[in-house]
C-alpha cells in the first residue's frame, strides 16, 4: 500500500507548540481482513455485477473528506468498508456530547479533534486494509502548511467559505467534488458533483445564493438525516472516481425526509454569470 498523502510531513509538526498529544496531524493504518479459506469469496465479491463499478480505482483514489460531522462521518465508513484504501479527514472541531447521538463517536472521542478521532474509526472500518491521516486543522490551514494530494474532496460542512475555498481548489487541481448540505430542520438533503473540467457547472451555479460568509448549521439534526445524506455522498463519490458506465448521468440530487417534497435529480447546467466560473481561474 502506498504511504499516506501527509506521511513525509509529521516530522513538521512536532514542536514545543503542539505538544506530541496534539499533533495535528496523525496516520492510522490497517490491514486486510485476511480470507479464512481458499476457497472463500473475495471480500468484494458482492460489489461484482453493480452498474460501472471498479474495485481498483476506488482502492487506488486519494479522498479527502473535508469535514467530519454528521454528514462526512457516516459517508467515511461507507467509503472506507466499500474498499477506499486512502482517506484523509480534515476537521479541526472537537468531539462533545451532542454529536454522538447522530456522528459517527462515542464516549472515548469526547474532547477529540474530529479530523484525527474519525480517521483512526475509519481505519479500523476499512475491511480492505487502508491508510487513514487525521487532520485537525481547518481545509486553509492545511492547504497553507501542507502538501494535500487528493483526487477527490468530499465535502460535508455547514460553512459556506469552506465550501468556497474547496470549489477553488478543486477548479485548481481539476479534480471532482462533492457536496452535501441538510436544511435548517434537517428534513431536505442536497448534494451535488463537481466535475473535474472547469467547463461544468461549480457549486455556486447550482446554488447561486450562498452567501460566502455564512455559516448555517442545521438547527435541528438526527441520524436518519445524516445516513439518509451519506448514501447519496457516497454514490456520488462512487461515480466521480469509477465513472457512470450505463447508469444515467446526474449532478444533483434532492430529499426530503418527511417524504412531504419529491425527490428530484437533475442536471445543472453551467451559467455563465456564475460569481466563481466568470473568474479566469475559476
Amino acid at each position: 500500500m502506498e504511504a499516506s498523502a501527509l506521511e513525509n510531513d509529521i516530522s513538521m509538526v512536532t514542536s514545543p507548540e503542539f505538544p506530541a498529544a496534539e499533533d495535528p496531524i496523525e496516520v492510522f493504518r490497517s490491514a486486510e481482513i485476511a480470507a479464512t479459506h481458499p476457497a472463500e469469496a473475495d471480500l468484494f465479491a458482492r460489489h461484482e455485477g453493480i452498474p460501472a463499478h471498479d474495485q481498483k480505482r476506488l482502492a487506488e483514489a486519494r479522498i479527502v473528506l473535508v469535514g467530519a460531522g454528521g454528514l462526512n462521518s457516516w459517508a467515511g465508513v461507507g467509503l472506507a468498508r466499500s474498499g477506499a484504501r486512502s482517506i484523509s479527514v480534515i476537521d479541526d472541531d472537537r468531539v462533545d456530547r451532542t454529536n454522538l447521538s447522530r456522528q459517527f463517536f462515542d464516549a472515548d472521542d469526547l474532547g477529540r479533534l474530529k479530523g484525527k478521532a474519525l480517521a483512526q474509526k475509519l481505519a479500523r472500518q476499512a475491511v480492505g486494509g487502508a491508510v487513514a491521516t487525521g487532520v485537525g486543522l481547518n481545509f486553509e490551514e492545511i492547504l497553507e502548511a501542507y502538501p494535500l494530494p487528493a483526487d477527490i474532496f468530499v465535502a460535508g460542512v455547514d460553512n459556506n467559505e469552506c465550501r468556497m475555498q474547496v470549489v477553488r481548489e478543486a477548479r485548481r487541481r481539476n479534480i471532482p467534488a462533492v457536496f452535501t448540505m441538510l436544511s435548517r430542520d434537517g428534513m431536505r438533503c442536497q448534494t451535488f458533483l463537481q466535475s473535474a473540467s472547469t467547463l461544468e457547472p461549480c457549486l455556486w451555479c447550482a446554488l447561486p445564493n450562498l452567501n460566502p460568509e455564512q455559516v448555517a448549521p442545521c438547527a435541528s439534526a438526527i441520524i436518519s438525516s445524516c445516513l439518509m445524506a451519506s448514501a447519496f455522498t457516497i454514490f456520488f463519490t462512487h461515480r466521480a472516481i469509477m465513472g457512470w458506465g450505463n447508469i444515467p448521468y446526474f449532478n444533483w440530487r434532492e430529499s426530503d425526509l418527511s417524504g412531504i417534497a419529491p425527490d428530484r435529480t437533475g442536471v445543472i447546467k453551467r451559467r455563465d454569470d456564475c460569481t466563481i466560473c466568470s473568474k479566469p481561474n475559476g
